[in-house]
């Protein structure tokens, strides 16, 4: 028996979790390069953001994403192998731990779903899973996951006769729905067969796996294109750069279709361990030169309430003074404030509020990456935030007829910004404070005063 030492192991993961999140794998970028050569605007400028965001944030070793995500390794162990200095587990939780805590990424990981949404601020525990193979060596690929695209993965359980045709049609509409909660332009995981859960592994697997059959590649081009097909927008043929698909046995009654959405921050790494060494499979972009983009837009200071309130729906401007950053529960925290009659802990009239939340800043720096989360969620607050006189919103994705049309009774506004930028936004803030809720970490209420900010107006 070949004996494996968990100091190698934490060595090991330590780096992949550094790499994915910082780093966008080589073919990965190429993709986005590629797409971008041919991609016409507003897809092209938003290829290019993505594109300078992927050079930022690896020269200023800054995540690619505010959402530094749910961390799951999976670990393929050779029978000839052992472990030896102590349980698999708890070395992958502690090195993930430390590489989080280190590199100032974001802990977004509570303790229970359901019975205590506490930030375990760790962003343990990990998803583990491991499998034992032939050989003497070890694999461990490391999967990023953050939850805006997480939140429009799908399962359904077709019928065992339907058709390939059907099937491709299926998985598009499926993948249709994420629209921009996700970050397009994305890339999809898909697993079919065996049960629901084992589907729904499948379609995480497909992003670390190379061993696909051609029949599957095959499979992932025509549901590629048939849902760009479906979705005809601002990205064009670009809504999704890639499809993987990994099929499975199953039951004759079933037909187990899980479907993982990732956003263009598709970030992995993986090594192999064998013979005392470390073999990373990772290899960085060739950045290259990115042109200038030639929109020429107006800059509107925070205090000017009466220019932003004149700005109509489709207009893009820069966004310069004070703002506030509030999500999920500062916005909870704030609406039970109301209800019960107290002073919030911020002003809400004539105010902008940004819903993201932020990675911790580096020593030196104002702040960590940062970027927009999904409006969706915040859309049982936002008509009592309106109605007490908010002047606008930031976020990423729609918002339901009620808030558009509390929106526009007010006139007031919703403004997106492109998701999946993070490191680039993070450029665009001057100063930061905590102004409320520290003990929420991430989620507390900042102020933060912003320069030539990159706004559309989605809902005036």
């Amino acid at each position: 028996m070949i004996e494996i030492s968990t100091d190698l192991i934490e060595q090991a993961v330590y780096k992949l979790c550094f790499d994915a999140n910082i780093c966008l794998n080589n073919k990965v970028y190429d993709k986005i390069y590629g797409a971008y050569q041919t991609a016409q605007n507003p897809c092209k400028d938003i290829l290019r953001n993505i594109l300078l965001n992927a050079q930022t944030a690896y020269e200023k070793k800054l995540p690619l994403c505010q959402d530094t995500g749910q961390v799951i390794i999976f670990v393929k162990i050779g029978h000839e192998t052992v472990i030896k200095g102590g349980i698999l587990d708890d070395c992958i939780n502690k090195t993930v731990e430390k590489c989080y805590k280190d590199n100032f990424f974001r802990k977004s990981v509570v303790k229970n779903a359901v019975f205590d949404r506490t930030n375990t601020n760790t962003n343990t525990p990990v998803i583990i899973y491991t499998k034992h193979i032939e050989g003497d060596e070890i694999k461990i690929s490391v999967l990023i996951k953050g939850a805006g695209s997480e939140n429009k993965s799908k399962l359904s359980m077709l019928l065992p006769s339907i058709g390939e045709d059907e099937l491709i049609q299926k998985c598009a509409e499926l993948i249709y729905t994420a629209e921009e909660n996700s970050c397009p332009p994305m890339f999809i995981g898909i697993g079919i067969g065996g049960t629901s859960d084992k589907a729904m592994l499948l379609s995480k697997e497909a992003f670390i796996c190379d061993d696909f059959t051609t029949s599957e590649n095959q499979l992932g081009e025509k549901i590629k294109d048939c849902v760009n097909s479906i979705y005809k927008s601002k990205y064009g043929d670009n809504y999704v750069l890639d499809v993987r698909v990994k099929t499975f046995s199953t039951h004759i009654a079933c037909m187990p279709v899980g479907i993982t959405v990732n956003c263009h921050s598709d970030r992995t790494a993986k090594c192999t361990i064998k013979n005392g060494i470390i073999n990373y499979v990772f290899q960085k972009p060739e950045f290259k030169e990115i042109e200038a983009s030639i929109d020429e837009l107006i800059e509107i200071k925070t205090d000017d309430t009466e220019s932003l309130r004149k700005l109509k729906q489709g207009e893009k401007f820069l966004l310069t003074g004070e703002i506030y950053v509030a999500r999920d529960m500062a916005h909870k925290r704030m609406f039970e404030m109301l209800s019960r009659g107290e002073e919030l802990p911020v002003p809400i009239k004539d105010s902008i509020i940004f819903y993201a939340g932020p990675c911790p800043n580096k020593p030196g720096e104002i702040i960590g990456s940062i970027g927009p989360t999904t409006a969706g969620r915040m859309d049982k607050y936002a008509i009592e935030f309106y109605k007490q006189g908010l002047l606008a919103t930031i976020g990423k994705g729609g918002r339901c007829k009620d808030v558009e049309r509390i929106i526009k009774e007010k006139k007031a506004k919703y403004f997106t910004v492109y998701g999946g930028i993070a490191a680039l936004l993070s450029e665009k803030v001057k100063k930061c404070e905590v102004v409320a809720f520290e003990d929420l970490g991430t989620e507390a209420i900042y102020k933060l005063e912003v320069e030539k900010f990159p706004l559309y107006v989605e809902i005036a």
